[in-house]
């Protein structure tokens, strides 16, 4: 867990120090059609939900009907990305650009001088046609671009058959954003309160914030915890949970992004004014987000408002962790197994 808290401080750092890029992501992803954004954002959806539903949990409700709790946290998650996060392979209908008709029908030795040139070029505008793109996600490579290849096909144009040969195509504008980042990382300062009938609730909010060339940050969330235990007439050997957490989160214009979890959870303190506190939780969780961006590929044709909504990954996951409690002081770590695999840390003032 110590490497991976490591990478997830390393991955903040790098997120939050961006030096300009030539481009926005907005930018980035104008020159995208529907089935290429998808695969090409896939990745930081999932990342998007599972830090949303990280490091809400690192305290637990006393088993008491009546008292009084205050706990003001900093929390940091990551979510880490593996190597096939990276690139993309797939494939979808595309629409071609005048400029990339011309090199098509030159592949396909079509000359300009061939009476039907305009003809068929009018006809491969108006004609989406199958491909297939790979090339780097927006956790990929700086280094490496889009990449359209066009299979090939017969057209007919006038009663005449015309055989369209293979192409490929280079979209050097679309590359790894964020450059092989190894972990999104996300902070969030939450504020909890309590407790009553064995529960307490934590709200998270952050005001806009401006990433450079990612657009304004921002979040806002709530949920509660309850310790079962303070229905029962003895002390349980251990401390219980049941909690459910909901947040929603907005990256400049593009993602919009809303997460729920459901948990439970054990954990046992050892120790009293200098205390140690393992946990474990089983989680259900779901997350989904939407993109929305205009694309155009070519500044000669009109902007198209693209819009649609992704699923993350996880569905369940299991979190180990620990809370070291020194006098008013509260420091956690945990990591979550699940799909997308998150780690998280905390700093806090409990009262």
């Amino acid at each position: 867990m110590k490497r991976k808290t490591v990478l997830l401080l390393a991955a903040l750092l790098m997120l939050f120090s961006f030096t300009a890029k030539a481009q926005t992501l907005e930018e980035t992803l104008s020159k995208l059609a529907s089935t290429a954004g998808k695969a090409y954002v896939a990745p930081i959806i999932s990342a998007f939900g599972s830090n949303l539903n990280s490091g809400w949990v690192s305290n637990f409700p006393s088993a008491s009907k009546v008292g009084f709790h205050l706990d003001i946290k900093l929390a940091a998650m990551g979510s880490f990305f593996s190597d096939e996060n990276k690139i993309f392979n797939s494939s979808g209908k595309f629409l071609f650009i005048s400029s990339q008709v011309d090199q098509i029908l030159t592949s396909s030795n079509i000359p300009t001088s061939n009476p039907l040139y305009n003809s068929i070029k009018s006809e491969l505008l108006k004609t989406e046609f199958d491909v297939n793109f790979s090339g780097p996600t927006i956790v990929g490579s700086k280094n490496q671009f889009l990449k359209i290849n066009f299979p090939g096909k017969k057209v007919i144009v006038q009663n005449q058959e015309f055989t369209l040969n293979p192409k490929n195509f280079d979209v050097t504008e679309v590359k790894g954003f964020l450059d092989e980042l190894p972990a999104l990382p996300t902070a969030a300062p939450q504020i909890t309160l309590g407790t009553v009938m064995g529960t307490n609730v934590s709200f998270r909010y952050l005001p806009d914030v401006d990433i450079e060339d990612l657009g304004k940050f921002t979040f806002f969330g709530f949920g509660a915890i309850h310790n079962p235990g303070v229905w029962f007439a003895n002390p349980l050997p251990v401390d219980l949970g049941i909690g459910y957490f909901t947040q929603k989160m907005k990256v400049g214009d593009v993602f919009e992004s809303t997460a729920d979890q459901f948990g439970l959870y054990v954990s046992k303190t050892f120790g009293v004014i200098i205390s140690i506190t393992p946990y474990a939780g089983l989680v259900s969780e779901k997350s989904k987000t939407t993109v929305s961006y205009d694309y155009q590929l070519d500044p000669t044709i009109p902007k198209t408002k693209l819009k649609f909504e992704l699923e993350g990954e996880n569905t369940t996951g299991f979190v180990v962790g620990f809370n070291l409690h020194l006098a008013a002081i509260n420091i956690n770590a945990d990591y979550k197994i699940a799909k997308t695999r998150t780690a998280s840390a905390g700093i806090s003032l409990g009262f």
